[in-house]
């Protein structure tokens, strides 16, 4: 309320404090005469009586005459501290405040009364100017002499007491002016001014209704309407804001939007940080040395990056508050516009209520749920692929790091490790580190390929990659299950704010987190080709991505004719692509993936700049493989039948549903 208040009664102050020399009442006998009978002692009858005329000419705002008559007067009794004070007081009416104020504290330095300590306080803050301001120093002298006034009457001058009210209020001293004014009222009940201060001051602590009738009081007192119609415009503005609930919490709504401003400009910083790192990180390797296999040139880089995922991944969550409450305000916002215009479109308020509920709920819900993560595949024995545990064994020797606890074999195409425990243990260095073999990619894969393959992932554990992620991985997660539930409630429309939160932050995040895993995997391809040869590593990259291209060609081909013909699945691992078309759409494809350029979206580079980064190269000597990666198995059809299946249930109840549906 304070901001609808304020600026008003500023207004309204302006016209009270002038009341000493404008638009003034017929003044009390009782306080005149005293005056009166003191300047006759001191003066003879002529002097007097310019004295009662020039005090007349004042209260008629006739200020040239009453300056006149006021110094003719002081040159026959020059101390005379009534006619000083109300030269003063005329002076600053004709805009000499300067010299007005010199007369006022002349007068009040010969004697401390009432009336010159009003007279004082009244020419500090009084102008002909209705734009005049005064400043700060004289504001503090104006309320000292005129609580001193105050105090002086006994709590009784109603002149001394308005001038506290109205320098309190041009201080913005609004508690203390609200004390005050209830001090106004208690000592004097029948003032129309200590009416209209109590009813500032109700305003002010959001008593409309006690403000309005305490107004209406001072009327009938005698304020006139001129004063009261300020006031009581704010108070009706005022009624009409609290009818949204916004007049009393405005002050706390703009603070929670400076929150929202303050919020997205960190967004905002996150995006720039990340589009720097990632520029930075492309120079780095362009220019760093391809033999620097322990990636010591990037190892300030990757500090950086570490720190600035997990901060991202902490904003995450600490955006979900504003998310929230920007969902809950535009949707309130919304729905008020629409009441302000009489007319309610209800299938968008119930798009956007669902939608904000729909995004609140499963936010709020994925806080205080977690996904309970399961290993790939199923784990390999070492009496299933002695030669496979032998081979993974000595390129862990060779590269100098701890080997794999475990090797998990998939149905797949995969090839990737990754580290199970808690964080302390990943950090020592003593979790599991686990090895993922896809049994789709090794049919026709070179042993000595396969070996650069795998010390590539080796580089990764030899480089401490796998020992952090967790905070990236799990807000990854935490977007996709939103995003996903999202979706399935069929709640991302446009309109839906927080939907679209969750693809910002998705863009923002992946621009910082795939900049990193790109470096992860050049170092790590470095490590592979100065082991065990940049050639076996190429071999072994080209090998990945056509088997990947092969496996889901006859898959496709293979699934589609099972399922047509109502058959178990031909066994997917020992099919090839035998069609000659088929063959070449399949080499169209190879062709393109290995020469696509790389995008902010890859979390690897593409394979055409991995060959370029590991150029020049000088591999260490050791003696190459021969065989294939079948033979390291002891029996290979059995993994391959288990495989099989596996796909078979996974793919056979979806598309039969999808059949039904």
């Amino acid at each position: 309320m304070r901001r609808l208040f304020v600026a008003p009664t500023l207004l309204v102050s302006v016209l009270f404090v002038s009341f000493a020399f404008a638009q003034a009442p017929e003044r009390d006998p009782a306080k005149e005469n005293p005056v009166i009978e003191e300047l006759q002692k001191v003066a003879d009858k002529e002097t007097v009586d310019r004295f009662v005329a020039a005090t007349q000419a004042l209260d008629n705002s006739n200020y040239e005459e009453a300056a006149k008559l006021y110094n003719q007067v002081l040159e026959k009794v020059p101390d005379f501290d009534a006619a000083l004070r109300r030269l003063g007081n005329t002076y600053v009416a004709l805009g000499k405040r300067k010299e007005g104020q010199e007369l006022t504290a002349k007068a009040l330095a010969q004697n401390r009364s009432v009336a010159n300590l009003v007279s004082r306080a009244n020419s500090l803050v009084a102008s002909n100017s209705a734009d005049y301001k005064p400043t700060k120093k004289e504001l503090e002298e104006a309320l000292a002499v005129s609580r001193e006034a105050w105090a002086t009457s006994g709590n009784k001058d109603e002149d001394s007491g308005y001038l506290v009210a109205e320098i309190l209020l041009m201080s913005n001293l609004l508690e203390q002016f609200k004390m005050f004014a209830a001090t106004l009222k208690e000592k004097l009940p029948d003032s129309p001014r200590a009416a209209y201060y109590n009813a500032i001051s109700l305003a002010e602590d959001g008593h409309l209704a006690a403000a309005e009738a305490e107004l209406a009081r001072s009327k009938q007192l005698g304020a006139p309407d001129e004063f009261i119609a300020p006031l009581l415009t704010a108070i009706n503005q005022a009624r009409d804001d609290e009818y949204f609930g916004l007049g009393r919490y405005r002050s706390y709504i703009y603070a929670a939007f400076g929150l929202v401003i303050a919020w997205a400009v960190g967004l905002f910083a996150l995006f720039v940080v990340g589009w720097i790192l990632s520029k930075k990180t492309l120079r780095s390797i362009e220019e760093s040395d391809p033999n620097d296999v322990a990636g010591e040139a990037h190892s300030s880089l990757k500090k950086i990056y570490r720190r600035v995922v997990t901060l991202a991944g902490i904003y995450y969550y600490i955006s979900q508050p504003f998310v929230i409450f920007l969902v809950i305000f535009l949707t309130l916002a919304v729905i008020v516009f629409f009441l302000w215009v009489g007319r309610i479109p209800i299938y968008l308020l119930l798009v956007l209520v669902f939608g904000g509920a729909a995004s609140i709920f499963y936010m709020v819900k994925t806080l205080f749920t977690r996904v309970k993560t399961e290993d790939p595949g199923r784990s390999l024995t070492e009496h299933e692929a002695p030669g496979l545990w032998q081979l993974v064994r000595n390129v862990a020797k060779t590269i100098n790091t701890r080997p794999v606890t475990e090797i998990r074999i998939t149905h797949g195409t995969d090839l990737a490790v990754y580290e199970r425990g808690t964080f302390r243990q990943k950090m020592s260095d003593g979790a599991d580190r686990i090895l993922i073999v896809g049994t789709a990619v090794l049919n026709g894969f070179d042993q000595n390929a396969f070996r650069a393959v795998v010390a590539h992932e080796y580089g990764h554990f030899s480089n401490r990659d796998t020992a952090g992620g967790d905070i990236a991985f799990r807000v990854n997660t935490d977007i996709m299950r939103v995003a996903d539930a999202i979706v399935a409630s069929e709640t991302n429309t446009y309109y839906n704010l927080g939907f679209h939160f969750l693809r910002l932050f998705h863009f923002l995040f992946r621009r910082i987190t795939h900049g990193a895993s790109r470096l992860q995997e050049v170092l790590a391809d470095r490590v592979a080709a100065h082991h065990f040869g940049s050639e076996a590593f190429r071999e072994g990259l080209r090998h990945v991505i056509r088997r990947e291209l092969e496996f889901r060609h006859v898959v496709d081909k293979e699934v589609g004719a099972a399922l047509s013909a109502n058959r178990a699945f031909a066994n997917l691992y020992e099919l090839k692509v035998e069609d000659d078309t088929e063959k070449n759409q399949v080499e169209e494809q190879f062709a393109i993936a290995m020469e696509q350029a790389t995008t902010e979206d890859d979390t690897h580079p593409s394979p055409r700049d991995r060959f370029r980064y590991i150029e020049g190269s000088r591999s260490a000597d050791i003696e190459p493989l021969s065989g294939n990666v079948w033979d390291l198995f002891a029996d290979r059809a059995a993994i391959t039948a288990e495989m099989n299946q596996v796909v078979e249930n996974l793919v056979r109840p979806y598309t039969s549903q999808f059949r039904t549906e």
